[in-house]
């Protein structure tokens, strides 16, 4: 069946016409919702690379015996979380 037919076959039957277009709203809001999904689980998976990286990094300025307060200073992690790290 050619496009023009489809068409027509679709435009004499309303509930057809109706039942596709909820069909291609539902499959938009899914595929929208998806999309939404993946790109804030993208960000969250990021944010946890930076923290896990900025721990890393403290973890080896205490090896080192850098002073707690210059490593709080340039991971930006606070001084207290710095601490607990230095105590395990």
């Amino acid at each position: 069946m050619n496009a023009k037919q489809s068409l027509s076959s679709i435009s004499e039957n309303q509930d057809l016409w109706v039942a596709q277009y909820r069909q291609e709203i539902m499959e938009r809001d899914y595929n929208s919702s998806m999309s939404a999904a993946k790109s804030e689980g993208i960000a969250i998976g990021e944010e946890r690379g930076r923290s896990e990286a900025k721990l890393e990094a403290a973890r080896n300025f205490l090896r080192e015996n850098v002073p707690e307060e210059v490593i709080a200073r340039c991971t930006g992690l606070p001084l207290d979380t710095v601490k607990q790290l230095s105590k395990n």
